[in-house]
Parts: C-alpha cells; structure tokens; sequence
C-alpha cells in the first residue's frame, strides 16, 4: 500500500471537497501483538493514518507517551468527562469499562475522531471485543479486523505478559476473556494470523485490507459527476 489517494478517492475529492474517513477496528486477544502491528502501520504511512485515543485511569507506564495511545486521567476526571458526554462507554449505569477487571477504567471518546487531524483519514481502532460491538453500533461502516495467533502461542504470550500487577485471578480471567474472544470471531469482517516471526507479513496482510477497503464504493460516490461536461449533455439530449 501506498500513501498516495486511490481512484474512488480522487473522485470524492473532486464531488465532495474531502476523503471520508474509514475507520478500521482492530481488535483479539491479549498478547497477539495488536498494538505492536499498529505502530508499525502508523510507521509505514505517517501522513494518512492515526489512531483512535482512548481514556483510561490506569497509571501510565514507562514506555508509554501521553496522547499516543491513552490520555491518562484521574477517576475523578475520568467521571467527569462522562457526565460531560464527552466518552462513547458510559451507561445509566457505569462509566467506562474494566477491560482487565484490574479497577481501571478504559473509555473511547464520544467523538471517536477527537484530535486527529481531518488529513489523516484512515483511523485505527484498538479495542476488545465489546468495543468492536460498540463501534459497530455507532459507526456500522467501520471495518473489523480479529488479530489472533494459534491457541497454544496465546497461552504462553498471555503467561509471559505478566507483571507485577497481575496475579493467578488476573491471569484466569485473561485466559477466559481470550477464549470468549476467539469465540467472537465469527463477528469480524476479517481475520488475520500474527504467529511468531511473522509480523511482517500481519502487517502487509492488514495493508492489503485497508488497501482493498479504500477502493470500495461508499456513500457519496458519483462517477457521473467527473464526467466531461458534454458526455452529460448528449445523455440528457438523448433521453
């Protein structure tokens, strides 16, 4: 994949003024390398994409970058942005979602797009699977992507994961939520391999995805539109 616009691309700058942006979701168990593939395709095409930034309350690490990948905020700050209407995971009920059910809390923002400049239209999402169900609802154009690995490779990448935050509790719970996941594949639109010493080819993979995504005809397309002016005259004489 390139970084230059694809022909339907072109043709909705010409009607429209702006590409529209795609948004693809990328979603699997722990440890299949989602975020890792996502750098490298963030790396590979700079001037288009970006990523969805979510909000979580869990500390930042040490390897981390604030506003690369997690605006890291306060509980407190955390419920006030939903009682703002300002994050997508919020309910009658709850506001947010314990992903690792660790005591921290992870939301996207309502507007999924915040911050991310109108230039880079291709977005990518990483999310578990009820973030994948919950974008779908509120964006059913996106694309869904289900990254795994092999069942016995996610067993040890799960174990070798550990820190010192995460005990027998946690890791159970880790090995039922990857297993209720790989049940959910079926849901995705896609489903891609990231076994060991092949990330090269999860991230080509992926590139052809979004590659293919980009030349689908979507809401808004109009050939005729770019049509000469006297190709449209004649069909309307002929009419």
């Amino acid at each position: 994949m390139t970084d230059q616009l694809t022909d339907v691309e072109r043709l909705m700058v010409h009607t429209q003024g702006f590409i529209p942006r795609l948004l693809f979701v990328v979603a699997g168990p722990s440890g299949v390398g989602k975020n890792t593939i996502i750098k490298e395709l963030l790396t590979n095409h700079p001037l288009q994409m970006s990523r969805l930034i979510t909000y979580t309350t869990r500390p930042r690490r040490d390897d981390e970058v604030e506003g690369e990948q997690y605006r890291f905020v306060s509980p407190e700050r955390f419920r006030a942005l939903g009682s703002q209407g300002k994050l997508l995971e919020v309910d009658e009920h709850t506001v947010g979602h314990d992903v690792y059910k660790m005591g921290h809390v992870y939301s996207m923002p309502k507007d999924i797009y915040e911050g991310i400049p109108r230039t880079k239209h291709l977005v990518l999402a990483e999310v578990d699977i009820f973030g994948m169900r919950l974008l779908r609802e509120h964006h059913p154009e996106c694309v869904t992507i289900f990254v795994t690995a092999p069942p016995e490779v996610l067993l040890d990448r799960i174990r070798e994961r550990r820190d010192d935050h995460m005990d027998e509790a946690n890791l159970a719970h880790r090995m039922q939520t990857a297993r209720e996941q790989i049940a959910a594949a079926k849901e995705f639109d896609y489903v891609v391999f990231n076994e060991d010493g092949r990330l090269y080819h999860a991230v080509k993979t992926i590139e052809a995805i979004i590659q293919v995504e980009r030349m689908r005809i979507r809401e808004g397309f109009d050939l005729l539109s770019a049509a000469p002016e006297a190709l449209i005259e004649a069909a309307q004489n002929n009419s």
